[in-house]
């Protein structure tokens, strides 16, 4: 073998090299404007995530979707007035850098107006929730949460294509919490948490509608193909959702032991913060069933809420 084809063989391996590991710049806007509508006729207040000044804000906020493998390089641009706010991840680390992308050993909160610089590794797939951890649970619970799926790059037997998908990301919504006389005072002291009313939520959302109003799995007559079911538990109420029996469910991405299986149903058990990414066929369940979605308070162990979701559209 000549030198010049060597030296194209190597150029050839650092182009493939350079294309596998593809670049993902994201920008994210943190901000304290947005608005949800509960009920009709009904707009809350919100804070959350965009990735542009003229987009609205959306619960969950901006989707960060990047393949296994992949440079991720977050620019986080905080226009939230008098709020403090940087980003975390249970299951990610965010690694903090400044401007020249150096590294940064004590990680910061991004002041009002200023900006933020993130990247993380794409080494391990799954789904992950990623929010504000500054004046924990109130930025969270305001609304500045977000959604991660690293996808994988094995083409393996639970591969499907992105119409076969659905991300269910559940939370609640205490009213109480999202009055102007709490949301507009300026916490410059992130040391000082704020004083909030007692925890009692009103509103149980999937993806910014109210859980009753969530629509099915799939449609009946595609019941034979296989569907990847994400699920984001960003309250802070545990979720348990309780399959029809019949419903054949894998473990994709999450913890082994949240599945449970019983004589009347598949139940499927996430802790405040918990993601999990299930394989799922309903070739054999009834065209009625119905899903059961329920949020516990933790503590006391008292079911708050329960709502019945079709299995079909």
């Amino acid at each position: 073998m000549n030198m010049k084809y060597k030296i194209l063989l190597k150029i050839i391996f650092l182009f493939v090299a350079i294309s596998l590991s593809a670049q993902n710049e994201k920008l994210i806007i943190g901000r304290t404007t947005g608005k949800l509508i509960v009920k009709k006729n009904k707009e809350l207040r919100v804070f959350g995530f965009s990735n542009s000044l003229s987009g609205q804000v959306t619960l969950p906020g901006s989707l960060i979707e990047v393949k296994q493998g992949d440079s991720v390089h977050i620019d986080f641009w905080n226009i939230s007035q008098g709020n403090p706010v940087s980003l975390y991840s249970k299951g990610i680390d965010f690694e903090q850098r400044n401007e020249a992308h150096q590294s940064i050993k004590e990680k910061q909160p991004i002041d009002h107006m200023e900006h933020g610089f993130y990247t993380f590794s794409t080494k391990n797939s799954g789904t992950y929730l990623y929010y504000s951890p500054e004046n924990y649970p109130f930025n969270l619970q305001a609304g500045m949460f977000g959604v991660v799926i690293i996808r994988s790059k094995k083409n393996d037997s639970l591969a499907v294509t992105k119409n076969n998908e659905l991300l269910w990301c559940s939370y609640e919504i205490d009213t109480n919490w999202h009055t102007d006389a709490i949301m507009d005072v300026e916490h410059d002291d992130i040391n000082k948490p704020i004083e909030l009313p007692d925890y009692e939520p009103n509103h149980f959302l999937i993806n910014g509608v109210a859980t009753k109003k969530t629509r099915g799995l799939q449609t009946y007559v595609d019941r034979s193909e296989k569907i990847v079911l994400r699920i984001v538990n960003a309250g802070l109420y545990r979720n348990e959702i309780l399959f029809p029996l019949e419903t054949e469910v894998g473990l994709i991405f999450g913890k082994t032991n949240a599945i449970v299986a019983t004589s009347k149903n598949k139940k499927v058990l996430l802790e405040a913060g918990d993601c999990i990414e299930l394989s799922i066929s309903l070739a054999e369940v009834n065209k009625k069933d119905t899903i059961i979605y329920q949020y516990i308070e933790s503590k006391t162990n008292q079911m708050k809420h329960k709502a019945k979701i079709s299995v079909f559209n």
